[in-house]
């Protein structure tokens, strides 16, 4: 594809200030509409309609037409671009009523968010170009009132438009049309939406933590930080199917504080699937590890004496004795770890009466960044690693993804083995990554790969980094301009943004947040699919591998963590994914046959 030839200011710092500074034209109004899949992260400044670029075939037949598909209690996004003739002072738009023969979806139900675009010149993603890139998803109000609503001709602009459908959501087609006003233009938009009759569930299945340096939220929000903007940010991450990997800090100042809260934000919310104890190399004391976790067995024992016969402290728990420690620490690793452990075995007599208690406590594991040693096999005599988290890449081959399935298999502790994988810095494209300028599509595919390669979660190091990271310093960052936080890699270290700037209380989301919803959901896909193979199993004592049935989908959308980033065929597969769930809620023998097939 080939860069827009468009005279741009010698200082060039968003797309929003260079929008805003261009000077309107007298031409005759025609401007291009289209459609774009909310996997598409697409430049503002690159001509996707040159027909002597080849690259360019998927977008020339691109027609205005929105198009929703989804189960209920989902999101399901899609993008309006715009490419305007000439200047555009301001912009707008209406989201319709959707009518079929189920009955009405109201306009209410869609949100529309303008793409905020940051200019990348240099970054690691090696195979990346540089231009304005989307990011930051302005509320429309909020982008309207700030006075950025206007386009630059010639540029793109995304409307991230979000349909939200309700657990009693009537399946069926509906119909409606939008309304964009470009200045004095009013162009119509159709709406389609199909929903499917399956219900996703509230609970996430998908184990994930994604940490939140709430000492940066000051960094971004100014005078808004505090107490009530840690919880917002902690709701927020919630809210997108992430499990935050802490409390915020006024929530943990004493032992007793930190239980507490834990009980009512963590073990209480269905939708939070993991949580980190604060247990690590930094503040470990043996007196300390056994306070918290004996305040934790008091706890639970009390809400069980008191009626709750099914609370479980220890379900969700983890703890992170280090972070990607080298060959040096790994002493330090195994004694941390062995006290640790030590110290489980020794409080756990007191839950032989709760079976289910005695088995989470002691399934609490020690998880560290590193990928599989030898040298930290955790046995109860030595100590070491209980749940191994390496960079994704290293499930790259066949053999070192049967390394992590048979540590799984073969434990020697209670505590028994998982894997788990996150990203930072790398891997790079064609290995999915949260980067700013890395293809949106392979962040999209990462649960699914989650999924087949049996890893049991994600972890994330920052939400937040509102600062800039250089020569081992942090330092201020200019947010809505610079989108380098860390280590030469646009966007890492951060996946949303402030939302102060634009009279928002609370985080504003980011393309690539939305996309890593949009995964976790179809996440939810897998697991319900597997829930009826295990059904039809049991009805006819067959023994059908899910994760071998769906590989006829996965080979076409990545292959060995190898990313295709044909977003035309990983829309097919979501679709096809998404007809063979709700056959199979139908019928389970004839989705059983499209599976078979």
């Amino acid at each position: 594809m080939k860069k827009k030839t468009i005279i741009i200011p010698a200082v060039l710092v968003t797309l929003c200030s260079t929008l805003a500074g261009c000077n309107p034209t007298d031409t005759n109004s025609e401007h291009r509409t289209w459609h774009a899949y909310s996997t598409e992260n697409l430049l503002a400044d690159w001509d996707y309609f040159d027909e002597s670029d080849e690259d360019n075939a998927i977008y020339l037949d691109r027609d205005n037409a929105l198009r929703f598909s989804s189960i209920k209690n989902e999101n399901e996004a899609v993008q309006l671009m715009i490419t305007p003739s000439n200047y555009i002072d301001s912009f707008d738009f209406e989201c319709p009523d959707v009518t079929g023969d189920s009955g009405t979806i109201s306009k209410d139900h869609f949100s529309v968010a303008i793409a905020y675009y940051m200019n990348v010149d240099f970054s690691n993603e090696r195979s990346a170009v540089s231009g304005l890139y989307p990011d930051a998803l302005i509320p429309l109000e909020n982008y309207k009132f700030r006075r950025y609503d206007h386009i630059a001709e010639g540029f793109n602009q995304s409307l991230f438009i979000n349909l939200r459908t309700e657990e009693d959501t009537p399946a069926g087609h509906y119909e409606g049309v939008g309304k964009l006003h470009l200045d004095d233009e009013v162009i119509d938009i159709p709406f389609e939406v199909d929903v499917h009759d399956v219900v996703m569930p509230n609970t996430n299945h998908g184990n994930s933590s994604y940490l939140i340096w709430y000492e940066q939220i000051i960094n971004g929000e100014k005078r808004k930080a505090g107490p009530e903007m840690n919880m917002k940010y902690f709701e927020f991450t919630v809210s997108k199917r992430l499990s935050p990997a802490s409390l915020p800090p006024e929530l943990t100042g004493s032992i007793n504080s930190f239980v507490n809260n834990y009980v009512e934000k963590v073990v209480r919310d269905e939708r939070i699937t993991t949580h980190r104890l604060p247990i690590s190399i930094q503040n470990f004391t043996e007196a300390y590890i056994r306070n918290l976790l004996q305040t934790m067995i008091d706890k639970n024992l009390e809400l069980r004496h008191a009626g709750d016969q099914t609370i479980d402290l220890f379900a969700k728990a983890y703890y992170y004795i280090d972070d990607e420690p080298a060959a040096s620490r790994f002493e330090d690793v195994r004694l941390h770890d062995k006290t640790v452990y030590d110290i489980k075995k020794s409080l756990s007599t007191q839950l032989t009466a709760y079976p289910d208690l005695y088995q989470s406590f002691m399934g609490m594991g020690n998880l560290v960044t590193t990928p599989y040693s030898e040298s930290l096999v955790a046995t109860p005599e030595t100590g070491g690693v209980t749940i191994w988290c390496p960079q994704v890449q290293n499930f790259q081959t066949e053999e070192n993804r049967q390394i992590y399935a048979g540590r799984k298999a073969a434990s020697q502790r209670e505590d028994l083995e998982q894997a788990w994988w996150y990203v930072c810095n790398d891997p790079v494209m064609p290995y999915p990554n949260y980067h700013l300028d890395a293809k949106l599509i392979t962040s999209r595919q990462l649960k699914y790969m989650q999924y087949n390669y049996g890893v049991n979660g994600v972890l994330n190091w920052n939400m937040c980094f509102f600062s800039k990271w250089k020569n081992n310093f942090s330092g201020p960052r200019d947010i809505w301009n610079d989108p380098i936080a860390w280590e030469n890699c646009a966007g890492d270290g951060y996946l949303v943004y402030p939302g102060l700037m634009f009279g928002v209380d609370g985080p504003i989301t980011t393309l690539r947040l939305e996309s890593l919803l949009a995964s976790s959901e179809e996440y939810e896909y897998l697991w319900m699919i597997d829930g009826k193979v295990q059904e039809y199993n049991d009805v006819h004592n067959t023994e059908y591998v899910t994760n071998e049935l769906l590989e006829k989908y996965y080979s076409r959308i990545y292959e060995n963590m190898i990313s295709n980033l044909d977003v035309e065929a990983f829309e097919e597969v979501r679709l096809e994914l998404l007809n063979v769930l709700e056959v199979l809620y139908e019928n389970l023998d004839a989705g059983m046959a499209i599976l078979l097939d």
